[in-house]
């Protein structure tokens, strides 16, 4: 094998992936149609080409580090993409199943993409119901393919020699999903007592008609939209506010002509922002679909994490060696995103960004905001104790694992969550070890500036051109690997949870 040439194809094989699923998430495109692409790049994900990657990897010297990390990645990622290429017609029929769903509300048919979206913005908690429950029936509709195509993973990897899809994903990131699910579920014990408080409080003012113990995800929706703070994050501010935070820390979007934010509203726009790595970095392409008030910025903010990661990743580094770039673990790039979304739980930043008007207005802000990111940590806590469970089962189609998947979400968020999402609420690769990872990393990334640089360090350009360098580096390092290299210490929850006590409990 020509380890070049198949870099090479590697990288325009995951550029034309990325390209499709953002014209799919767009709505450009109503159907995700990736037959063309496998058919095309087959060949890197055969079992030669594994076999060929792995006798590449083991015969460099182990003073080649950069390359041996590479050959690593580049293995994990064809063992990964062979397990994607055997699912491929599964995930085209699962895409088209999805596209066809439809609700009926108001007179008007509405693309299940959208319906989430209706549901943040409606204040009326039975009509929230009505939604989810509509939403839902038609999501369900698509559950015989999303169960054919976990169990064409779970077959897939035990075909590349795994004793499960679980052991794969180890290999390929290098977790102990188990060991982190454990101290996931400490997190949950450490910070049950003052997020119940918390969202008990905030309930109450915000939602009066619901009553706590009945709270669903539909009323999660809502509640998360924070529309008591719209006045402090008005739509016209979004990117004034994003334009002065890059300012300050040297960076002029202005310029960037590499990073495009596609915000324009389509009927079939998938509601879900993301950041797709077209060709870093010269071609990012940021999408967001407004839903309103603070959940605006702070989405925003996220993806533009990701964006400038992308951005500003080595272009020789880059193409030398794609796979540090369209990695199997993007923990650091979740990292180098809660970065920026977590902006909004530093008062000070609040107050020189005029969001708040005092320091009084800012504690509210961040007070609130630290529920709804409490939640999302903790949801994924559970998540990932429901993923083990899921991925390790010998049948997907299960009673079990929906009554599982409830249990564990409601009891983790406060929310209750439908049995029938059980596996339309699942992300491929065990997505929420990357989350958690990344939330502690970017604990101790952010003490690290704030030592380093002062308590503003968002407003240093110093800082801003160390974070290009190690955004330099694109995925190059996992996040345990960046804070050995930066001495950050082990990554754990220890610092994650004081954050959270601390700004939940913000007086």
């Amino acid at each position: 094998m020509n380890v070049g040439e198949y870099r090479s194809d590697y990288a325009a094989y995951c550029s034309a992936l990325e390209l499709a699923h953002y014209q799919h998430r767009a709505g450009f495109e109503h159907d995700l149609d990736l037959t063309p692409i496998y058919d095309r790049y087959g060949h890197l994900f055969t079992l030669d080409a594994i076999q060929s990657l792995e006798r590449a990897h083991q015969q460099i010297s182990e003073s080649r580090e950069t390359e041996r990390s590479g050959l690593q990645k580049l293995s994990a990622s064809a063992k990964t993409g062979y397990l994607e290429s055997k699912a491929r017609e599964l995930t085209s029929n699962l895409s088209r199943c999805n596209s066809a769903q439809h609700i009926e509300w108001s007179g008007e048919s509405v693309p299940t993409n959208n319906v989430l979206k209706l549901i943040s913005n409606e204040p009326i908690a039975s009509r929230r119901r009505d939604l989810s429950a509509r939403w839902t029936d038609q999501a369900s509709h698509c559950d015989d393919l999303r169960s054919l195509r976990f169990e064409s993973f779970h077959n897939s990897a035990r075909e590349l020699g795994f004793a499960s899809y679980r052991a794969l994903c180890t290999e390929a990131t290098g977790v102990d999903y188990e060991r982190l699910a454990r101290s996931g579920r400490d997190l949950l014990d450490r910070t049950d007592s003052a997020y119940t408080t918390a969202l008990a409080h905030a309930i109450k003012r915000d939602l009066p008609d619901v009553a706590f113990e009945e709270l669903r995800h539909a009323d999660y929706l809502y509640f998360q939209r924070m529309p008591r703070h719209d006045r402090s994050f008005p739509s016209k501010g979004l990117m004034t506010t994003y334009e002065a935070s890059m300012r300050s820390l040297g960076i002029n979007i202005g310029l960037q002509t590499n990073i495009h934010i596609d915000h324009e509203d389509r009927p079939f726009k998938n509601p879900r922002a993301a950041c797709f790595r077209i060709h870093p970095p010269d071609d990012v392409r940021l999408l967001l679909a407004p839903v309103g008030g603070s959940h605006d910025y702070t989405v925003l903010f996220h993806e533009a994490g990701h964006a400038q990661h992308f951005g500003w990743s080595s272009r020789d580094l880059v193409k030398r060696h794609p796979e540090f770039l369209y990695t199997p673990d993007n923990s650091a790039a979740e990292g180098y995103a809660f970065l920026f979304s977590n902006l909004f739980l530093d008062m000070d930043w609040l107050m020189e960004h005029h969001i708040a008007a005092d320091r009084s207005h800012a504690q509210e802000i961040v007070r609130d905001l630290a529920v709804v990111v409490g939640s999302s940590v903790r949801r994924r806590c559970g998540s990932l104790n429901y993923e083990i469970e899921l991925h390790d089962s010998s049948n997907t189609r299960s009673e079990r694992l929906a009554a599982l998947y409830a249990d564990t979400l409601s009891q983790a968020t406060g929310f209750r969550r439908n049995p029938a999402l059980y596996l339309t609420d699942v992300d491929d690769g065990f997505c929420s070890a990357a989350y958690l990872r990344a939330w502690a990393f970017e604990a101790l990334l952010s003490d690290y500036l704030r030592t380093r640089y002062g308590r503003r360090w968002w407003a240093s350009r110093k800082c801003g051109d160390e974070l290009i360098d190690l955004w330099n580096t694109a995925s190059r390092y996992s996040v345990e690997e960046l804070a050995q290299h930066m001495g950050l210490g082990e990554i754990n929850f220890d610092l994650l949870i004081e954050n959270l006590l601390t700004a939940m409990n913000r007086k």
